[in-house]
């Protein structure tokens, strides 16, 4: 019997019409990595969560599921919730210490953790003043310091930023290397995963529709042009499912013709920042000292940056939820917010109730969902919500925060041509991103935040072929040539 095997599971949450599982059947091997896809509302997380008896959901389950061990570690996408203790050095003694070992047995078991994860520098921070790529790393060491046989990872690496999100991935597959750790990960985001993973298996509507080797998992989304092909890194879907890794994509890059680019023309700024100066507390350093800003008025304008580089605090202050000490921020029309979680703006029991109008939920596409209480909505129909419910406000200029977060390929392409729609009716997008692949697709404008300012801000195409580390996939492979797949004409 396999390390992991899953025959026939079924699952219905209560008071659910339809299962969130409908006879999932899956075998891992001992030390296999597994990599789960697939849309969001597809089942991912429920089967995850019901490996670990725990913090497994409560409803009707039938079917059968078989582990070989008991040490099963867990970690989520919700970066704050994974994390129980005040400081890395409690975050890291919680586990050792609950399973009854001694002071002594404890401080060997933290020195070693702390060495193995090069936590040594943070080992007596407070959590709460870690970045949120530390706090994911932080909680991976205090799983493996529980002693783990099966690390289980559900989206752990969606509200990080790309050095991040390798980083964290590394050291899982470090783990599985040297460990001999089985791990079970479900990602949106597979360009780190896809080259280390044993198997992908392919969720859809509660089933494993696919599983099998990764460069036939890719092959069978391309022939299939399902859509969850989308969740591919970008290079795999130019080369039509092969290679699945950067360095083979890199020997074929010859083979690609790139389309001309036209430079789009350049718009009045709708929003405007000038000498922004912002901090917390006055005993702590700036946020941000004298940042300067534009946003093109009727396009979309994205702003990168690495975890804890102050995204969000800026969106906050342009919509005045946070107050500057210094500067000015001239803003055309009325400016709205949608924060990272959509969930904060909804205030009625119904989808319905919270906008009011039919016609504006048919064109975001939530007319069957009408009646729907908004906190029984997917990720990705949340997301579809919080916009709609922007536009009920009569703003000019919307503020995202991370709008691509714990979605799905699919729906992030559906997402994007709604905000190009309304970039064409004259609305100005300003959304903050750790998506850099989405932003290169998608944006018109890039700014680059960075030590409380921005660093660069011009065309997408200009940024991010001028970056080298922090850019996307395609750029890296043609060397700026082009940033996204959009801008590849040709592959044989």
């Amino acid at each position: 019997m396999a390390f992991v095997e899953i025959k026939n599971l079924k699952f219905s949450y209560p008071q659910c019409e339809s299962r969130a599982l409908n006879g999932v059947d899956l075998s891992v091997n001992e030390g296999e990595i597994c990599l789960l896809i697939g849309k969001s509302g597809s089942g991912k997380s429920t089967m995850l969560r019901l490996l670990k008896k725990e913090i497994a959901p409560h409803g009707e389950i039938s079917g059968e599921i078989h582990i070989k061990t008991d040490n099963i570690g867990f970690v989520n996408q919700n970066v704050e919730s994974n994390i129980v203790m005040d400081t890395v050095q409690g975050e890291l003694a919680f586990a050792p210490q609950n399973l009854g070992r001694s002071k002594k047995e404890t401080a060997l078991k933290l020195a070693e953790t702390a060495s193995y994860f090069n936590l040594g520098a943070i080992f007596n921070q407070k959590t709460a003043s870690l970045s949120g790529g530390s706090k994911q790393i932080v909680s991976l060491a205090a799983v493996f310091a529980a002693k783990t046989d099966l690390l289980i990872l559900d989206e752990p690496v969606s509200q990080l930023d790309p050095i991040a999100a390798d980083e964290f991935i590394q050291i899982a597959a470090r783990l599985n290397r040297e460990q001999g750790t089985t791990v079970l990960i479900s990602s949106h985001r597979t360009e780190h995963i896809l080259p280390i993973a044993d198997k992908i298996a392919v969720m859809e509507k509660g089933s494993i529709i696919f599983c099998g080797p990764p460069a036939d998992a890719a092959h069978f989304l391309v022939e299939e042009n399902h859509e969850m092909k989308l969740a591919l890194p970008q290079y795999t879907q130019v080369f039509q499912g092969n290679p699945i890794d950067f360095v083979s994509a890199k020997r074929a890059v010859s083979a690609l013709r790139y389309k001309a680019c036209v430079p789009s023309c350049k718009m009045d700024a709708s929003l405007v920042v000038k000498g922004l100066c912002f901090t917390y507390e006055r005993k702590l350093p700036d946020v941000f000292y004298k940042l300067d800003y534009e946003a093109e008025h009727g396009k979309i304008n994205a702003v990168i940056g690495a975890n804890g580089s102050g995204k969000t605090t800026l969106l906050k202050c342009l919509c005045g939820v946070l107050k500057s000490y210094g500067g000015k921020i001239k803003t055309k029309g009325k400016a709205a917010y949608m924060p990272q979680n959509v969930h904060t703006l909804f205030l009625k029991d119904t989808v319905f109730q919270e906008i009011g109008d039919m016609k504006l939920l048919e064109r975001f596409n939530l007319e069957k969902l009408a009646q729907k209480n908004p906190f029984d909505l997917s990720g990705g129909e949340a997301q579809r919500l919080a916009l709609a419910k922007m536009m009920t406000v009569q703003c000019d200029v919307l503020l995202l925060d991370e709008p691509t977060k714990s979605v799905d390929a699919p729906f992030a392409a559906c997402f994007a041509e709604m905000l190009r729609t309304l970039a064409d009716e004259g609305k100005t997008i300003v959304f903050a991103t750790h998506d850099l692949e989405f932003a290169a697709r998608y944006a018109d404008n890039a700014a680059f935040l960075f030590n409380g300012k921005i660093a660069a801000s011009a065309p997408v195409k200009e940024v991010f072929s001028a970056l080298d580390i922090y850019t996307t996939s395609i750029a890296k492979l043609t060397g700026g040539k082009a940033v996204s797949a959009k801008e590849i004409e040709v592959a044989e």
